[in-house]
């Protein structure tokens, strides 16, 4: 390890910094994050992140990486990985991961999986050298106008899941999983449709939407879509592969974001050659 810099991982009382050191590291990104303490500490819930599995890397004593790992079952996510904009080129963003990677094994990981913007070459060629795989390309859309609330009610978020799953919710990426949409809110168009997302400013992150298999091709799903409350915007974690989804975003008018991600994996135990 280099002189100056300390490695340990992540506790509860790091919130403050870290919200700062993740918008500096993420300020230069396709999608620039701005995260207050509350904000992420919501997230990091959402997610099943693992502070102990977490490590966070300082240079002298301020804060510069950090890798976010989260726990479900005998499988891991990274939940999120940046370095701050002054510490780059150190090596301390494959220092933090390979440490990450080394917590979630010890831990029984039998799989870890992540996201990675499609353009980042830097980050792709990190993970690829420690043996992760492109999985499937997630995508996104915007839509314009904000939503005018008619029929939509809100619904209890555990009920509003157990829906979609009844109605076909197949091998979803990490943040559409049943695990994290039951942390989010919940809304139905009666019967017909369900949509769980969560509000943020004028905007409504749009998480999952499904139609009963009875009321499809009838309106439904685009009656609830635009009923939303704010401006939708579908987040980049949508598989390209669920073909019915990505037609029905598209037919409802919405914008392909210009960026796309790549959904990773790599299976656990940790092979050295991959290092």
């Amino acid at each position: 390890m280099a002189s100056g810099v300390e490695l340990r991982s992540l506790r509860a009382d790091d919130l403050d910094w870290l919200a700062d050191l993740h918008n500096d590291a993420f300020a230069d990104h396709v999608v620039p994050a701005s995260l207050d303490p509350g904000t992420l500490a919501a997230y990091l819930d959402e997610t099943d992140v693992v502070p102990e599995l977490s490590r966070v890397a300082f240079v002298n004593g301020t804060p510069a990486s950090f890798c976010l790992a989260a726990m479900r079952g005998s499988r891991s996510s990274v939940r999120g990985e940046g370095t701050g904009r002054h510490f780059r080129r150190r090596g301390l963003g494959g220092l933090v991961l390979d440490e990450t990677l080394q917590a979630a094994q010890a831990a029984g990981a039998a799989e870890v999986v992540l996201e990675s913007v499609a353009t980042n070459a830097p980050a792709l060629a990190m993970y690829r050298r420690r043996g992760f795989r492109e999985v499937r390309r997630l995508l996104g859309w915007r839509f314009t106008g904000a939503g005018d609330v008619g029929e939509v009610e809100e619904l209890p978020a555990a009920e509003a899941v157990e829906r979609l799953v009844a109605w076909g919710w197949d091998d979803p990426p990490w943040q559409l999983a049943p695990q994290t949409l039951r942390r989010l809110r919940g809304f139905a168009l009666d019967e017909r449709a369900v949509a769980v997302g969560k509000p943020r400013g004028d905007r409504f992150w749009l998480y999952a939407l499904a139609v009963h298999p009875g009321q499809r091709r009838r309106g439904a799903g685009t009656a609830l879509l635009r009923a939303l409350p704010g401006r939708v915007g579908v987040p980049a974690l949508v598989p390209e592969t669920w073909e019915g989804g990505v037609a029905f975003m598209d037919a409802a008018g919405g914008e392909r974001e210009g960026y796309s991600q790549w959904e990773l994996s790599r299976p656990l135990p940790i092979d050295s050659a991959c290092e």
